[in-house]
């Protein structure tokens, strides 16, 4: 009985603390289900609001990136350059569409091969301002709009539609992950509990609150490692405690901040450093010219910058390949690096473009010392592949305070007078100067004004007649150009000048010669069937890789044979470059006639006669002035119309303007004369009252003209 007792009394003592047990397991399970049950809507969240961020952060720093890099190719309307880049960005973007707008809101590209949607409008979701892209997000996509452009200058902008598929997979796949492990640890904490409860009552409590407060632990870390990274910082490292799910989820966090950490610093470096020569880019170039300027602020001291171009790159960009181009802008990159102090800055800011900041520099002596090895250093042979080039640079010099307050004003100076020094002659530098500003002002608005001369049809040709001195026979006509609505600041021969800097040459080019092609056309069906027209082109114009290919089409629309056609250059182009003895040799290929005008104050050879066969020179009006009355002048033409003739290339005087001239220069054996003794430059329908009145006078020239001006007041104009 008292067993019996016992044994009740035991079973009430066992029924008592199993029912303690379990309320203290149920309540003990209950707080730990609650703990993990809160953390893991928070912590499905927060790693939501972190990886949205991320990807927030990501677009819009490769809009920024993207709207400098994509500037010089929007701006020169290159589409097969954009594509490029619109290919490169689908390689690290989930691009669904990519397209460039110009300024007005036009279709540049699409990204696409056929690019049916050229210059059709493209409605913006919002207009961009510069440096300041838009996101738009959408349930299953987003929509990133910028501006394009750089310095406060937009070429254009750009809309990318880009898919939140993956977006939305990474997050389904990171809440299922937490799912799951939150289900493997609920069971092991009730697994736990019952092992527990099986083993020991007053521990079994214990032990189930350390449990849950060791599986709560890992996930609150992995809570606040998140809210940390959603805070922008990436810098974390979880402990891993186990080599369970949790463990391994700790492991997968860990990584996925390294490599954010790393995608960062790649968004980072491709946000300030040039691809292709690892050069600072334009953003870090004005970062570090802004330290350095409130450097110099503090310390009283002086910042040089220097902008250089390389002379003559586009041509061998254009004529031998982008990817030899680029060898030369990463060996010209390099030099750059090699030549300057190491606490010096060389940023390439785009295309054959580089600046050199210059800190703490005593002066101008300081900067013109540095100017000259940069010169020297960027002259050397490139030895690129089976190649060997030669470049030259133009180089600006600016120093600050004197020459600007700002970065925008000291590189807008640079600029100038590197602009300057190409004008001059290029492979030279130039330091800035005020005038240099008013020049620059200038030349833009002459440049805006040509460009409306030549929609609104202002400019005009007029031709000089060539007449053939032995035989007094019509030869040819010098087509010369004419602005009729320019203003006193605008004469022809300074037109010509400021031309040769214009960023219109080449459209200038292709309209002089249709238009002289399609006059001399016209005069050859009306019975003058042996007439040449000449042209004189600028350096500029030769060494444009287009100028064959512009005078071949010129001559086929007109029905001209190439041989009508007569190219005078000036005796520097020969040595400009191997660029524009390239489109000599072109032209000759063609057929077309060559001469070179201005001749006797160059620096041209006669190797260089030999060379190239020249058909013509012409004689300088200089030597032609006096050489009736100068014995030395006389000596001179003399001298060049006899190598000329043992050369057997014709000779031709300009500037023939008196009876005396011509009696020597006839005395002499020169062929052709050309000048106003003949005639002033005359209107393509004018020239024609002039042949008719000299084919019944052309006995009596030149005394029929100097007894009969009548005639002849048209050729004023």
């Amino acid at each position: 009985m008292p067993q019996t007792i016992r044994g009740r009394l035991a079973l009430h003592f066992t029924l008592l603390i199993t029912g303690l047990m379990l309320v203290m397991l149920a309540l003990t399970g209950w707080l730990g289900y609650g703990m993990v049950n809160d953390l893991r809507p928070r912590l499905q969240s927060i790693f939501a609001e972190t990886q949205t961020l991320n990807e927030k952060n990501v677009l819009l720093n490769s809009a920024s990136y993207l709207s400098e890099h994509l500037f010089p190719h929007l701006y020169g309307l290159d589409v097969s350059a954009l594509n490029k880049e619109i290919d490169l960005v689908r390689e690290w973007l989930p691009i669904q569409s990519f397209v460039i707008t110009d300024a007005n809101g036009r279709i540049v590209t699409d990204g696409s091969l056929t690019n049916h949607g050229y210059g059709q409008p493209h409605p913006l979701p919002q207009e961009p301002l510069p440096g300041q892209p838009i996101l738009e997000s959408h349930p299953e996509s987003s929509t990133l709009s910028f501006a394009v452009g750089a310095d406060n200058r937009i070429a254009g902008y750009a809309v990318v539609a880009l898919s939140r598929a993956a977006l939305q997979t990474s997050l389904h796949m990171l809440d299922e992950q937490v799912t799951r492990q939150w289900e493997r640890a609920s069971l092991s904490l009730l697994l736990g509990a019952g092992l527990i409860l099986l083993l020991v009552g007053g521990i079994a409590a214990i032990l189930i609150w350390r449990v849950a407060q060791s599986l709560s632990q890992p996930i609150t870390e992995m809570v606040a490692a998140a809210e940390t990274c959603a805070n922008g910082s990436l810098d974390i490292a979880l402990p891993v405690r186990s080599n369970d799910e949790l463990g391994h989820l700790a492991r997968a966090l860990n990584t996925m901040a390294k490599e954010l950490r790393v995608s960062h610093r790649r968004m980072r470096h491709l946000a300030n450093y040039d691809v292709l020569t690892g050069l600072p880019n334009r953003h870090l170039f004005h970062d570090r010219l802004r330290h350095a300027l409130h450097a110099a602020d503090r310390n009283a001291r002086q910042v040089g910058l220097m902008f250089l171009d390389l002379d003559g790159f586009k041509t061998i960009n254009d004529s031998l390949g982008h990817g030899l181009g680029d060898e030369v802008l990463k060996l010209a990159a390099s030099r750059l690096r090699e030549t300057v102090r190491a606490s010096d800055t060389v940023a390439r800011l785009g295309g054959d473009e580089f600046t050199v900041v210059a800190e703490g520099v005593h002066g101008i002596p300081d900067l013109l010392g540095l100017a000259e090895k940069l010169l020297a250093i960027l002259a050397r042979p490139y030895r690129i592949q089976d190649h060997q080039l030669q470049l030259s640079a133009s180089i600006g010099i600016t120093l600050y305070p004197r020459d600007g307050a700002t970065p925008d004003a000291l590189l807008h100076s640079a600029d100038s007078a590197m602009y300057e020094a190409k004008r001059r002659g290029k492979n030279a530098y130039c330091v800035f100067t005020p005038e240099l500003d008013l020049n620059s002002q200038g030349r833009l608005s002459l440049e805006r004004h040509l460009e409306q001369a030549l929609e609104t049809g202002q400019l005009e040709l007029h031709y000089q007649p060539q007449v053939h001195m032995a035989s007094r026979r019509l030869t040819g006509a010098e087509a010369l150009l004419r602005w009729r609505d320019a203003d006193a600041s605008a004469q022809p021969g300074e037109l010509i000048a400021r031309l040769e800097d214009a960023s219109i040459i080449a459209r200038m080019t292709a309209w002089v010669l249709a238009e002289g092609c399609r006059a001399l056309a016209q005069w050859r069906s009306q019975g003058l069937p042996e007439l040449r027209l000449a042209i004189n082109l600028a350096t500029q114009q030769l060494t444009h890789p287009d100028l064959p290919e512009i005078a071949r089409d010129a001559l086929a629309d007109s029905g001209l044979p190439a041989d009508a056609l007569q190219i005078e250059l000036t005796e520097n182009s020969l040595l400009n470059s191997t660029s524009s003895r390239q489109s000599i040799e072109r032209l000759q290929g063609l057929g077309a006639q060559l001469a070179i005008d201005n001749f006797g104050t160059g620096y041209s050879s006669v190797v260089d006669l030999h060379r190239l066969a020249i058909d013509t020179l012409k004689i300088d009006r200089s030597l032609i002035q006096n050489i009736a009355t100068n014995e030395d002048s006389g000596l001179i033409t003399a001298a060049l119309i006899s190598l000329a003739k043992q050369l057997g290339i014709r000779t031709a005087a300009q500037g023939v303007e008196t009876q005396a001239q011509w009696s020597v220069l006839h005395a002499q054996g020169c062929d052709i004369a050309q000048g106003f003794l003949m005639s002033k430059p005359l209107p393509a329908d004018q020239l024609l009252d002039w042949v008719q009145i000299y084919s019944r006078t052309a006995d009596q020239w030149p005394k029929y003209v100097l007894t009969q001006p009548q005639h002849f007041t048209a050729s004023s104009a």
